[in-house]
């Protein structure tokens, strides 16, 4: 079924749903242009529902210039029908896809409420947010790349919009919106493969802000569910979700916030300018200048107070400034404190800081209003809307229903149309190509082949000899041979009539492996790795061996899990190893934390004979996230090899990886990377044949 046949089952009701209001939405626009409208509306719902994995999700439009947004509390996606008139394909592909991210993956409800409403704080959120969304997206459906690019080539133009607009709403462009546009121009950066560079024209506490915190905004973007993880588990979601916030909160908010405290102590100076402006009353003569008929003139608003502290200089600066705010009859406008000079704006400042206390609450209470009444408005423009205000989100963990909070999306609710064609269409779309594992598949076959027969010819010969009796232990007893223990008087404590089965069968064992992607493993090394993963990959699935295939850097990546068989789909997912090194995340191998994770999934498997092989090229580089004595990868192998019946075994691939020795009692150094697959083979080969040496 194409994309336009599935989205003609229901013309009646866009989407399957009734989208309130729409008709009055529609009617702005002429005949053509609703049935445009109405066309993509359709065509671009069937990708949010696939990206957000909900097929009961409403996909509505907006109203027109309003933006695109997935409401968290009501579960919807609200497009804006203008872009769908003036924008292209790509830009519109991308922000659906988008929006149906946030579906997947954003979630909001542990975050408590006093948190969230500080002035400032669900801006940095979705500032973060924003690029995680997009990182989630990019790396599930690679063919969605080149439109983020188109579409954020193209949204410059919002950073503008929310400067316009704080700069009529505040009279300047707070510290707290520079900081985070930065933030998403530096993810930008960093998606195209380029160097984060700070903007210098930026005011020196923000650049400075920015610094220190880059690398723990970037730390929270990468933190995301794979594809996989998200279509298993919303608790798998939901705490990457939390990871990423705890980074916010942790990490970038202190420093933000100083931002914002800023922020708010100009509006104060701004607010206390504005009534100086408003408070401009005529004196009497003698005490204010005289016009040319005798009549008293206005005065310039200054309060006593502060005029006794002003300079002549400073007076006249601040005189100007009014007046030049007042302009011609109607409204005063602003006076930006910023176009103050220093000296003055400082003296204002302690001007304010000495009013009674409850003129300081009002005029602090004006500013926060002011700056949340732009935050509301800025994050309607900025895309990553996981919650527009208070009204737009639960109120709080307790008092969310099961309504509210979104639940595992639906696979194929009964009342649907049927979608399996429209799934399959946009799984073929958006998959990654399986060029590079069958390509690969097709050179190592005859190794394959090769290793298959070997295996096999090793479990044969072990059936054929079963159980191996003459044992004090054992599996199972030989009844003949115990008869004749008790002619002879033997007690059971002595008794040699256990057998024991002489070797494990196929069954029997759970193989992982654990595959280093981080960027030391560009180029040859991970080509050569992957030829080897994929010859394991084939033969242990072939054989019915329990296996699983995991990549690592800062965070784990799952090919293949036990009790999964290997398909076209898991072929395709694993080639994504020759790419992940290209990656930010690949600036890390937390090789202790990985080892300790995959140890733990092994764990949970019934096998007699449990492996986990850790295939690697350099000496642990932990990310932030996974770093402290728990991790430390000399403690986590002591402490599998004490506490568990794993066995061990370390590949440093290529020369200069004699570390690994040091690490893994059971190992192979300096491997020759063109000899990656022949050695992966040959030590599968041992672990089977030989078991009890390892």
């Amino acid at each position: 079924m194409s994309l336009e046949s599935f989205a003609a089952v229901n013309p009646s009701k866009p989407n399957g749903f009734e989208n309130k209001g729409q008709d009055e939405i529609l009617g702005g626009f002429s005949e053509a242009e609703r049935a445009d409208i109405l066309h993509k509306q359709k065509v671009l719902s069937s990708l949010g529902y696939f990206i957000g994995k909900d097929f009961d999700m409403p996909i509505l439009l907006n109203k027109p210039g309003a933006g695109w947004h997935w409401n968290f509390k009501e579960n919807h996606i609200k497009i804006d029908p203008k872009d769908l008139l003036e924008k292209s394909l790509d830009y519109l592909r991308f922000v659906i896809s988008h929006e149906g991210g946030h579906r997947r993956i954003s979630r909001t409800d542990f975050i408590p409420e006093e948190v969230w409403q500080q002035p400032g704080f669900s801006f940095m959120m979705n500032a973060v947010e924003d690029p995680r969304d997009n990182n989630f997206v990019a790396e599930a459906y690679p063919k969605f790349r080149e439109q983020m690019n188109v579409a954020y080539t193209l949204d410059t133009q919002f950073e503008e919009e929310a400067k316009s607009a704080a700069k009529t709403k505040l009279g300047t462009v707070p510290r707290f919106l520079q900081a985070g546009h930065e933030y998403i121009k530096q993810w930008f950066n960093e998606a195209n493969g380029k160097p984060f560079v700070i903007d210098e024209s930026l005011p020196e506490d923000v650049r400075a802000a920015v610094e220190k915190t880059l690398t723990a905004a970037q730390e929270s973007w990468w933190r995301y569910p794979s594809k996989d993880e998200a279509d298993k588990s919303e608790k798998l979601i939901s705490q990457y979700a939390e990871a990423s916030y705890r980074i916010n909160l942790e990490k970038i908010w202190p420093e933000f916030k100083k931002l914002v405290d800023e922020d708010v102590k100009d509006q104060q100076t701004k607010k206390a300018l504005d009534d100086m402006q408003k408070s401009q009353e005529p004196q009497e003569p003698g005490e204010g200048e005289v016009g040319e008929k005798g009549e008293p003139q206005q005065g310039n608003g200054i309060p006593q107070e502060l005029k006794d502290k002003l300079t002549p200089e400073e007076a006249q600066e601040l005189g100007e400034k009014m007046e030049a705010a007042q302009g011609e009859g109607g409204e005063p406008s602003t006076i930006d404190p910023a176009s103050l000079s220093p000296e003055l704006k400082k003296k204002i400042e302690e001007y304010v800081e000495s009013l009674p206390q409850d003129v300081k609450d009002e005029l602090e209470h004006r500013a926060k209003e002011a700056i949340r009444e732009l935050e509301e408005e800025i994050n309607k423009a900025i895309r990553a809307k996981i919650a527009e205000d208070k009204e737009g989100r639960p109120e709080s963990p307790e008092q969310t229903t099961p309504a509210e909070t979104p639940s595992k999306p639906s696979e194929h609710p009964a009342d649907e149309p049927d979608v399996s064609g429209v799934r399959d269409t946009l799984e073929s779309l958006l998959a990654p190509s399986p060029e590079a594992y069958d390509t690969v598949m097709r050179e190592v076959l005859p190794l394959i082949n090769r290793l298959e027969n070997d295996l096999r010819e090793i479990f044969v010969a072990r059936q054929a000899r079963a159980w191996d009796s003459g044992h004090k232990f054992g599996k199972k007893i030989d009844l003949k041979r115990r008869i004749q223990e008790k002619a002879k008087d033997v007690s059971a404590f002595e008794s040699r009539a256990w057998q024991k089965r002489e070797a494990p069968s196929e069954k029997d064992y759970a193989i992982t492996l654990l595959v280093d992607l981080s960027g030391s493993m560009r180029g040859t090394k991970i080509t050569e790795t992957f030829k080897a993963v994929v010859v394991l990959a084939e033969v242990l699935n072939a054989l019915s061996i329990k296996t699983e295939i995991l990549g690592f850097n800062d965070r784990i990546h799952d090919f293949q899990d036990f009790g999964v068989r290997l398909t076209d789909a898991s072929r395709r997912e694993m080639g994504a190893m020759l790419e992940e090194v290209d990656s930010s995340r690949a600036r890390y191998n937390d090789d202790g934390w990985a080892l300790k994770e995959a140890s733990a999934r092994l764990a949970r498997e019934n096998a007699e004979e449990k492996f986990l092989i850790a295939l690697s090229d350099g000496i642990p580089a932990e990310s932030g996230a996974h770093s402290g004595a728990e991790f430390d990868l000399h403690k986590v192998v002591k402490e599998i090899l004490e506490t568990t019946d794993q066995k061990l075994v370390g590949l440093g691939i290529g020369s200069g990886t004699e570390h690994v020795s040091g690490y893994y009692p059971h190992s192979l150094a300096d491997v020759p990377v063109k000899e990656m697959a022949e050695k992966l083979a040959d030590l599968i080969r041992d672990v089977i044949a030989n078991y009890e040496d390892f």
